[in-house]
């Protein structure tokens, strides 16, 4: 019998593994805590999210079948980024309702794994907390986040048509969590409003514009600060607010952040994933007595 709760194929995508310590540090915290063993796909490629889906619809899906190629069967798949998720979702939609694309790619990389799951890393948590709800799974050392006003910021790239949403999970999971995990969390306008992060190298007036609507829309319904499962709006929405003239700026929180809190992590211990914040969260942590 495992030790763990739960094993799983993973996909940690560019952002991820290059740039964003902020949330794929806390990440591994969560994850041990919550005895969950990550298998990382060996040789992955890029989903194509910046630009092959864009550029051309067979680059986006050949990306996909590569990496749907490289995961092995028996396991399901979680990716954390909402846009990869959405393009792995893509190409394994294509692959499994177009018997001569998965054939064409099959002829290019070999097998193509088609049959286990694909879920975004809120999916998982939202699975793990629903045992905890019927009693199966008990969160020990708990510290409640019951002094945080939060806006759940999904952006976007959480926005997925109904073919590619695994079947199960309702759209108010991070809402839930962070309610059951004893933050405020507030009703406001812009939860699936774009952060603008493709639009930001080419149109920084648009950016600034969007993210100054959405982070002022947060600020107005009382929010401290935004909390995110998309590590690219965690960094653009910070981004454009060191550079907007705004009266109000939040700090951004990613989802792994608050969980691994809530799960009795330190705020204080954890100095090396504040540092890489824009807007420093520090205040917000100490004013709602998680900092110690």
């Amino acid at each position: 019998m495992s030790e763990y709760l739960m094993e799983a194929t993973y996909f940690p995508g560019c952002t991820m593994k290059t740039g964003a310590d902020e949330s794929n540090l806390p990440q591994q915290l969560v994850l041990d805590k919550l005895k969950i063993k990550f298998y990382e796909i060996e040789d992955w490629n890029c989903c194509g999210s910046s630009s092959g889906h864009s550029v051309n619809h067979e680059i986006g899906t050949a990306m996909g079948a590569r990496n749907l190629s490289k995961a092995p069967k028996g396991r399901p798949i979680v990716i954390p980024c909402p846009n990869c998720y959405r393009n792995w979702a893509g190409a394994h939609y294509h692959l499994t309702n177009e018997p001569e694309t998965l054939k064409k790619y099959e002829d290019q990389f070999g097998r193509i794994n088609t049959s286990d799951p694909i879920l975004n890393i809120y999916d998982l948590y939202h699975h793990v907390f629903n045992l905890a709800r019927l009693k199966s799974v008990v969160f020990e050392n708990t510290q409640s986040l019951k002094d945080l006003k939060i806006a759940v910021y999904y952006g976007c790239g959480a926005m997925y048509s109904k073919q590619l949403r695994p079947k199960g999970p309702p759209r108010d999971t991070v809402e839930r969590i962070m309610t059951e995990i004893g933050a405020d969390v507030v009703t406001w306008p812009y939860p699936h409003k774009c952060c603008s992060a493709f639009l930001s190298a080419v149109y920084p007036d648009i950016a600034e514009e969007l993210v100054t609507q959405i982070v002022g829309g947060a600020y107005e319904a009382g929010a401290e600060a935004l909390v995110t499962t998309c590590a690219m709006c965690q960094m653009n929405i910070e981004m454009r607010e060191v550079s907007a003239r705004m009266s109000n700026k939040l700090p951004v929180f990613h989802l792994n952040q608050l969980l691994a809190l809530y799960l009795g992590e330190k705020a204080s211990d954890h100095q090396d994933w504040w540092k890489f914040h824009l807007i420093d969260p520090i205040p917000v942590l100490k004013k709602s007595g998680l900092w110690g």
